[in-house]
């Protein structure tokens, strides 16, 4: 599938690069749950969820749509149970440490969303889902494509509902009850429009919105309704790319609003402005480089800011790409970022890919990546009041990874595996303590040291009538603080930070056999801590899952229907992915997709 826009991962050589398939997810957090090692912190079933992505915390994670870092300016995370599967198209996961590429909250990872390349054929499609399931669960969407040879449209909308009316207990509670208060609604619509204005040049627009309420999970030791908190998320971009004979001319603009209203009462909203400018050329036959630069203003209200603030950035950047020799790719970036009241640590990286033998049926190659990378504090760690700290340094972190990959294949069969070992060095880690006189502020206190091992294992078999695909991914992750919190503080040293599981695996497999398809899938977690001195009675225990699918496709008329069962949680297990809030035990989803 071709990624309409600015093919940034162009130049990540070294770097590892997975794309996601997003179909059968509801939303963000569960496609990634499912095809990646990530872990989420998730505040109950369709509540906030944040990532820790590479043992590194939820601000250290770039979220980028259509090449526009989309991290909230106040929070410096984002919300990944807001973002629905059924708006998306295009979901890339890049590992580790890219400010060079993407600046700021590139430390453990980046998230790409993007918008999949327009085929600029004449054809209608029209696509309707329709998905029930425990827990008053509820939804239905629907996407249409019109297509000319100058003109593509794509209209998606959807609306879901969750009681979240789910059975659970709780070793804290030692009885059964029934989960109130957590219910969620949300609706939203994406529109893209691409034209193809010469053979050369194309312009594409971009809009989406989302409307998400829910009442916030209460913990599994409380009876009464808490807050509520509703979101409102605007998203506008265009893309104009213009292909000369040796290189190509990007610019997208765009325009993103986060709106939240906690308790009905409570706003808090940031308009983002941002322009970005990057011109890609070749240089002879084996070299190319992309330059240039981009501008993000900021404007934020909220009841914790005494004023209105306004928050200027600037970047400027360079990528250079070079095959050495049929067996050598190397790639170089450079970032620098300015922003209003600091300058961020200069980013490079520089990423190596080495074939080391290859053929109709092998392939070996060998990765290495090091490079710098950094987060600047947020709007609130700096102007939040009471306890805003404007002299924050910005977080500063170097990584280095090696990884070797290996594919073998025939007519009918196909075997891969990828093993990667990862380090990453962070200071000046930003963290909120009460000072003397009890008011919680931040400061740069802390020095992380993450090593760890991801590896992979995939297995296919293609036959006529049917196939049969198997896979695996294990994650070792240490994240250690390697510096007290004050003078006196030894009980945190060289503890794992809370919330990253020492261990995480995934393991599916998928029959397929004429238009039926079964598939499998568990996942296990280690236990996790919640606490700094990672004190043994604050703990989550370990906690494994396993799901089933069947699905069957079949004709009626002209129109393709997909009829899918889901059963998720099959052993009833009770697991916490955040201390005192409850997740569903066994359910089921029923889908119904009609294609015409």
């Amino acid at each position: 599938m071709q990624v309409y826009g600015m093919p940034i991962t162009k130049y990540a050589p070294g770097n590892k690069v997975t794309h996601l398939h997003t179909e059968h997810a509801q939303t963000l957090t569960d496609l990634l749950g499912q095809q990646s090692p990530l872990y989420f912190k998730i505040y109950g079933n369709g509540q906030l969820a944040t990532v820790a992505f590479r043992g590194t915390s939820a601000s250290q994670t770039a979220v980028l749509w259509n090449g526009i870092n989309v991290n909230s300016p106040t929070l410096g995370q984002t919300d990944f149970s807001l973002w629905p599967t059924f708006l998306l198209e295009d979901v890339s996961l890049q590992y580790g440490t890219a400010s060079a590429l993407y600046g700021s909250d590139a430390l453990g990872g980046s998230v790409l969303l993007n918008a999949s390349g327009p085929t600029f054929n004449k054809k209608n499609i029209l696509l309707i889902q329709q998905e029930a399931g425990n827990f008053g669960h509820w939804l239905s969407g629907v996407k249409a494509t019109y297509g000319t040879t100058k003109v593509e449209l794509r209209t998606k909308a959807y609306h879901r509902k969750l009681e979240n009316d789910f059975e659970f207990t709780s070793p804290k509670v030692g009885y059964k009850k029934k989960q109130h208060f957590a219910a969620t609604e949300s609706f939203g619509f994406d529109q893209q429009v691409f034209w193809k204005l010469t053979h050369a040049s194309e312009l594409s627009a971009h809009a989406q919105y989302t409307h998400n309420f829910r009442e916030v999970q209460p913990t599994v030791t409380s009876n009464t309704a808490g807050n509520v908190l509703q979101d409102n998320n605007t998203r506008l971009a265009v893309t104009y790319r213009h292909d000369f004979t040796s290189g190509s001319l990007f610019f997208t603009g765009g325009y993103i609003v986060n709106d939240q209203l906690y308790n009905r009462t409570s706003r808090t909203r940031s308009d983002q402005f941002t322009t970005l400018l990057q011109y890609d050329f070749v240089i002879g036959k084996a070299s190319s480089i992309r330059t240039g630069g981009n501008f993000t203003k900021y404007i934020a209200q909220s009841d914790g800011y005494t004023n209105q603030l306004h928050d200027n950035r600037y970047d400027a950047f360079v990528s250079f790409r070079h095959r050495v020799n049929a067996i050598w790719l190397l790639s170089i970036n450079a970032r620098q970022s300015i922003y209003q009241d600091l300058t961020a640590p200069f980013s490079p990286s520089w990423g190596n890919e080495l074939t080391l033998k290859e053929n109709e049926n092998l392939k070996l190659s060998l990765r290495t990546q090091f490079g710098r990378g950094y987060r600047v504090p947020t709007l609130n760690d700096r102007y939040w009041v009471p306890g805003g700290n404007p002299n924050l340094k910005a977080e500063d972190g170097l990584q280095a990874e090696v990884g070797l990959s290996f594919t073998k294949r025939n007519t009918a069969k196909e075997f891969s595996f990828d093993v990667t070992h990862h380090r990453l060095w962070i200071d000046e880690w930003i963290v909120w303590l009460p000072n003397n006189s009890g008011l919680w502020t931040p400061s740069n206190l802390s020095n992380v040291h993450v090593s760890g091992i991801e590896s992979q294992v995939n297995y296919k078999i293609e036959y006529t009538r049917w196939h049969w695909h198997t896979g695996l991914t294990y994650a070792y992750t240490r994240s250690l603080n390697k510096e007290g919190l004050n003078a006196f503080d030894v009980a945190t040293i060289n503890k794992q930070l809370p919330y990253v599981p020492v261990h995480a695996g995934r393991a599916f497999a998928k029959a397929q056999f004429k238009t039926w398809q079964l598939e499998t899938q568990a996942e296990y977690n280690s236990v996790r801590y919640t606490t700094l001195d990672n004190a043994p009675y604050q703990t989550l225990d370990a906690y494994a899952l396993l799901s089933a699918t069947v699905s069957k496709t079949f004709m009626i008329k002209k129109t393709e229907v997909n009829l899918r069962v889901q059963a998720n949680n099959l052993f009833n297990t009770y697991y916490e992915t955040i201390e005192n809030r409850a997740m569903p035990g066994r359910n089921f989803l029923i889908t119904f997709i009609f294609k015409l």
